[in-house]
Formats: C-alpha cells, structure tokens, sequence
C-alpha cells in the first residue's frame, strides 16, 4: 500500500502533470480555444514534446554530474527530486489562465514560494550547509527586487494612460519578471567578479551595480510623483517644466514619495550589507553556481518574457536618451496655423504648460434657467441615442412622417428646445462621447482605444466632473454592452462619472436574455426610469443619469424586440422606429411624473450615422454623398424653460458641455474647446470634425453660400512643410489641419492637454 501511494504521488507531481500544466497554460494564453478538439489535440501533443525535453535533460544532468565527479549528494538525492521541482516550476504556468493582473502576481509570489520551501528543505540534507545559506540569501534578494519592481510596474499599468501593451494579459507580472531578473543577473555578474578578484577594488563591482540599482529606485519612484498627477511617465517635457506648474503639480506628493526612496534604499543597502558578510563565509565555489544559475535564468527570462523594452523604465530611458540625440517625436504648430484656428474658436496659449486652459465658461450674465431652480438645482438625464442625425428623424425631416413620434412628442412639449445646425465634432461613441462631455476634438480614433488601448483614460476636464463639484455628487452611465467596450469604463470615469453600468450589471436588474448588441433599449429605458425613482428615495438630487441607446447600431438589424416601421421592409428606419419607440414609453412615463417638474431631459446624438447607412433604396438622394460628420439631433427640455423653441446657431458636438453648463449658471475654469451656443459661439461660425476616419471642415464664414467641406483621413494627406502656412489669408487647408492634428497628438502625449485642480 505505501509503495502504492508513493507511486500515486510521483505520478500526480510528476513530469506528466507537469509537462500538461505547462502545455495547458501557454496553448490557452497564445492560441485560440475553439474548436475545442484540435485545442486538446495540440495541447497534448506540446506536452508530449515537453515530457521528451524534460526527460533528456534529466539524462544531460546525470551525465555532467558524473562526468564532473560531483558530490552523491547531487548523483542519487537531488537527481530524483528534479521531477518534483519540475512539477513545482510548472506552476507557474497557471498565471497563463489568469486575466487579473494582482492575481496573476499571487500565483507567481505564492508558486515562489512554495519552490522555496521545497528547494530549501531538500538543501538541508546536503552535508555544506553553504549551498542552504546562499540559496536564503539569493530568496530574500530576490523577493526584494521582485516585490519593489511589481509595484512601480502595477502603478505605472493602473495609471499609464497611453500603454498599448496592457491589451495582453499579465503585462505587469512580465514585465516585473523582466526588470527584476535583469538586475539579478547584475547582481549576479558583480557578486562573481567579487568572489573572483582579490583586494579592496574586488566592491568596486557590487559598489557599482548598488549605486545604479539606487539610482533606479529614484527614477522610480519620481516616476510614481509623475503618474500619480498626469498619468503620464517622467520625460524630458516634466524635467523641463518642473521648475513652474510642473514642480507643483508632478511632485505634489513629494514628501511621502522621498520617504518611500529612503526606506527601500536603506532597506536595501542593509540587505547588500548582509550579503557581503555571507560572500566572506561561504565557499566561492557555491556562489559561482548559483550566480552562473540567476544569469542562465535570466536570459532565459529575457529572451521567453519580451516585455523589457515595454516596461517604464525602457520608455524613460528611451525618451531622455532621443532628448539627447534629438531624436523624440517633434511636432510644431505652425503661427499660421495657429491663427486660422482662433476663426474656429481654438485658441491654445503656447506660452503655458497646459495650453488650454480657461478661466471661465461664459462671459455674459444672462440667466437662462428659471427662478425656480435658484434653490434646489435641477436633476440632469442625458440620452446619447446612437447615430442619430438629424435627417433620419421626422422632427427635423417632415418627409420621413411618423418615424420618430417620440422625439416629436418631446419636441412639441413645453419647455423643450430644438437645436439647429448641431455638428458632431467626432465618431464613433467613445470619440463623440470624449467630444460632446469633455468638449474635446480627440486625436485618436476607436481601434487606437479598443484594440491598441492606446488610451485609456484622461485628465481632460468634463461634464460630469464639472457637475459633481458643483453638487451634482450622484451620477451614473448606462451602456448596452460590456461596460469596459472600448475602455469606456476608465475613460469615462476619468470623466467624473462614478459609477457604470454594462451588460453584467444590467443582467442583475433585467429579467431575461438581451435582445440586442447587449440589451435593447426598450429594455434598458425602465431601468433608468427606475433608478431616477431610487435617486429621489434615496434622496441622491440633483443627480446626473446618461443612458447610450443601442438599437440604431449598425447593421441596424440587431434588436429582437424591432418595432417595424411601415411595411416593415426597411432596416434603418425600423431601427430608429424602434428607438424612439422605447424612449417615447420613457418620455410618457416622464411627463406625467413629478420630474417633468424639476428634470431636466437631454437629448443628443452620440455622432452622425456612418456613411455607408444610406443606399440607393433608404435615400437615394444622399447614397454615397455623406460623410461621417453631420447635422445631429439635439433637443432639450427644461421645466418652465425661458430659452427659446428653436436655435439656429451653427455649432458643435463639442459646444454641449459648455452649454449645458452656462443653463445651469456653472462658469467655471476649463480646458474645453467649444464654446456655448448661448454665449460666443456665434462668434466662430466655422466647425472642425476629428477622427481617425478623417477630418472635416465647415468654414461658412468664407463663402456666402454654403460651407465648404473637405474630408480626408489625416495619414492619406501627403503634406509638405512648404505648403503649410502658406497663405494667411486662404482658407483653413486639409494639410493645415493636419499639421494641428499632429502637434495635437503629441501634446495629448506629453499630457498637455489636462486640467489641473490647483
């Protein structure tokens, strides 16, 4: 019997499991899962291979072993304890089904461990107690180093908004993995040359790599300082502008972070102390094989884990390393330029860190909200509907009668406003989102966001954040879809919107299977009619609620529960009928409730529809004549409201929020770009649009006709510097425009861009 559960147990731990452990967990983080028959076929046959490979190494280990005389010890004891550290080692291959990266680090710390204990207790039946001593030793240096580089790299993936790596999973365990057996593979180096050369220079070496290792912890954690406020990493650009704002805003937590220097700086020079006193007392010959043992490790680290040239401290280097060459990415915003923006309303101070800053919204003093609201402010509901130009609706096109009854029954109502001439200024919903709440043209485009997570959040100030220091303390968004789709969750809580709701938390409210890309807006509008009820028990007012609708989503065929327009016959049009059918349920509810008397409703397309929705059979008039850049729907209605019935302002996505805020009597200091159409965006009769798709241009104030519109992705434009800036007096240009997208980009990569609480 005990021969048989000595047998079980070598097989449970031993080379096989091991090998489909390893196996199991590379297939399932690089290669695809389905179909699931040649994903188990594959996986066993890596681990065949892996099992082949273990076993010929046991062999080649026997072999030198005997070959080099080495002690019994290494012969018999440890020859057979290689498949239980096999096993132990291939742990570590569970972090590969981990997708949290806190988690991830535990399996690795804890698989750590355990390696550890083991390794630790099987040493102690060598008879030279050294190799026990130095393996401890090299464990506590170990976990140190990792420990300390696990959380700036933790800190820098939480923070770093511009990180196109965080799309692969356990970046931040990679990357500790590389930066920490780099600098134990210097460890390692400096401690051979140590135990090798005689006299005092010998502490040159281990003197050399300390100082560097210091010197790195500081650049670490000034890297920390940075992030914290800018969530950007420490570049030339901070150095340069830390001795005004930057010093102030950068460094803010000064204090604590040089305390944390000190404390691990002293921690570790302790722990380097002890080292010495143990490289003195123990054969050098044990620290030959273990040193020899951390470089192997390392390169093997460093060439299987190639996430070293993506860690902070690879950009850092990076970045001061082209300062020095002047080599980093330049962009200058051409004077000429920069003078037929001001025509648009943008208006950057070169002169300043953060060049967009403003003192105030608004200029003028006249109140646009009722008397009634000088007391109690009013609770705030914004509906992005999606896609929503306003030509496929029958409140702004009478030939498509009775398409949207909805908009036309808020649009009737006393109190509402319909806006005119309203443009978005990007596309698709997270860029038209980033334009319409932060009143920002973003250089970047949906698939820089969604795939390359080349942002993933922002110190733009915005609507929300707006509001919620202005009382406005509970808001909420509701989305269709996975709320973290696009990194709209981080994005829009950078935003100031505290809490989201997605598929998975609407799930725990709605009974039943979504009915659409998600769930379907006639599902989701009674989930935001019910949380204004428990915003007003809960005594949460004023409050500010956002829902996206979803059903106009292309391919426009994507709600079960369609409401058909007509015959039925036409997908676009049953798509917006349905729409407006779930919000005129909601708008009924509204009117007939106590909101109507103190809530206000917003109701604005996210962006213009896409192009391509018109064909030949919908409106053949407009088939391949749009672009993505359109007149949107935008109407708000406001309790007792003393704003006019119609607007006729031409104006922009990006005028929402200055807008909304000028209503509400909020003049605050900003970074936006728009303007409010109650106050001087008449004065800028000429509209910009902003995407990867393109760019577009509306400059009515140069033609007595209509505007002239160009559109051109900005990386199809082949520009010379020659044709820049070369009239003053002509017209904004595609290539003109390019050149502020460009510098544009780059000042969102230097954070120069954000808003700074001072």
């Amino acid at each position: 019997m005990k021969t048989f559960l000595l047998y079980l147990r070598r097989l449970v731990i031993g080379p096989i499991t091991a090998s489909f452990i390893i196996s199991a967990g590379w297939m399932w983080y690089h290669y695809t899962h389905h179909p699931h028959a040649k994903f188990i076929w594959m996986t066993i046959a890596v681990a065949a291979a892996i099992l082949v490979a273990n076993k010929i190494f046991k062999e080649l280990y026997r072999w030198l072993i005997i070959k080099f005389e080495r002690h019994y010890f290494w012969r018999t004891d440890f020859y057979y304890f290689l498949d239980e550290l096999f096993f132990l080692c291939s742990l570590y291959f569970i972090v590969f089904f981990s997708r949290n990266e806190l988690l991830s680090l535990g399996i690795f710390a804890v698989v750590s461990l355990a390696v550890f204990i083991r390794l630790d207790d099987f040493l102690g039946r060598h008879p030279d107690d050294d190799w026990r001593t130095a393996g401890r030793a090299i464990f506590v240096l170990g976990c140190v180093i990792f420990f300390v580089d696990a959380f700036f790299q933790y800190f820098s993936y939480a923070n770093y908004i511009l990180d196109s790596n965080i799309k692969f999973y356990n970046i931040v365990l990679f990357r500790s993995i590389a930066m920490s057996t780099l600098w134990m593979a210097g460890f390692a180096l400096a401690s051979m040359l140590y135990v090798s050369i005689a006299g005092r220079f010998r502490h040159a070496f281990l003197v050399f790599w300390l100082a560097a290792y210091i010197f790195a912890l500081f650049i670490g954690v000034a890297n920390v300082g940075v992030l914290s406020q800018s969530s950007l990493y420490l570049s030339p650009e901070v150095v340069a502008h830390a001795g005004g704002g930057g010093m102030k805003v950068y460094l803010w937590p000064g204090v604590i972070l040089v305390a944390a220097f000190l404390a691990v700086s002293t921690i570790f020079i302790l722990v380097i102390g002890r080292f010495v006193k143990k490289h003195n007392n123990i054969d050098r010959r044990v620290w030959y094989f273990y040193d020899f043992g951390i470089i192997l490790l390392a390169l093997m680290a460093l060439f299987t884990v190639a996430s070293l040239r993506s860690t902070p401290e690879a950009k850092i280097l990076a970045a001061f390393v082209n300062e020095w060459r002047g080599a980093n990415p330049t962009a200058t915003l051409n004077p000429v330029v920069q003078n037929k923006l001001e025509k648009f309303g943008i208006t950057p101070n070169l002169n300043e860190f953060y060049i967009n800053e403003r003192d105030n919204v608004y200029s003028t003093t006249t109140k646009l909200l009722p008397n009634k609201f000088d007391k109690k402010k009013p609770n705030i509901v914004i509906v992005f509907l999606e896609s929503f130009s306003s030509r496929l609706t029958s409140v702004y096109n009478p030939d498509l009668k009775g398409l949207t009854p909805g908009l036309e029954a808020m649009a009737s109502a006393t109190g509402t406003t319909i806006f005119h001439k309203v443009y978005n200024g990007s596309t698709p919903t997270i860029t038209g989102l980033l334009a319409e709440l932060c009143s920002f043209l973003p250089p970047t485009g949906h698939n820089e966001i969604q795939n390359e997570k080349h942002l993933q959040k922002h110190h733009l100030y915005c609507l929300p954040k707006a509001l919620s220091d202005n009382g406005y303390e509970s808001n909420l968004y509701i989305t269709a879809v996975d709320k973290e789709f696009a990194n709209k969750d981080s994005i829009l809580g950078s935003m100031g919107v505290k809490e989201s709701w997605g598929t998975f938390e609407l799930s725990k409210k709605i009974s039943g299977a979504p009915l659409a890309w998600g769930y379907s807006d006639h599902q989701m509008f009674p989930e935001l009619y019910n949380e204004m009820k428990v915003k007003r028990a809960e005594n949460a007012e004023p409050f500010l609620l956002m829902l996206s609708t979803v059903d106009t989503h292309p391919p426009f065929n994507l709600a079960k529960d369609v409401v058909s327009y007509g015959d039925g016959s036409n997908n676009l049009f049953n798509s917006y009928h349905t729409t407006d059918d779930a919000f005129a349920k909601f708008w009924n509810e509204f009117v007939k409730s106590d909101f109507a008397t103190d809530t206000i409703v917003v109701a604005i397309a996210d962006h213009a529809v896409f192009p391509t929705a018109y064909d030949k059979d919908t409106l053949p008039n407009l088939a391949g004549k749009m672009t993505f850049y359109d007149e949107l729907a935008f109407m708000t209605y406001i309790p007792d409201s003393i704003l006019p019935k119609e607007v006729n302002t031409l104006a922009s996505s990006l005028d929402l929020a200055p807008t909304l805020l000028q209503i509400l009597g909020i003049n605050t200091a900003n970074t936006f770009e728009g303007r409010s159409i109650f106050d001087d965006r008449a004065k800028y009769p000429n509209l910009l649009g902003m995407h990867e798709f393109g760019l577009w241009i509306d400059q009515t104030s140069f033609t007595t006709t209509s505007a002239q519109i160009d559109y051109a992705p900005p990386m199809d434009l082949n520009c010379t510097e020659e044709i820049i800036g070369a009239s003053s007096t002509a017209p904004l240009t595609l290539c003109e425009y390019k050149n502020y997208y460009e510098w544009k980009r780059l000042m969102l990569e230097e954070g120069r861009l954000w808003y700074m609480e001072k």
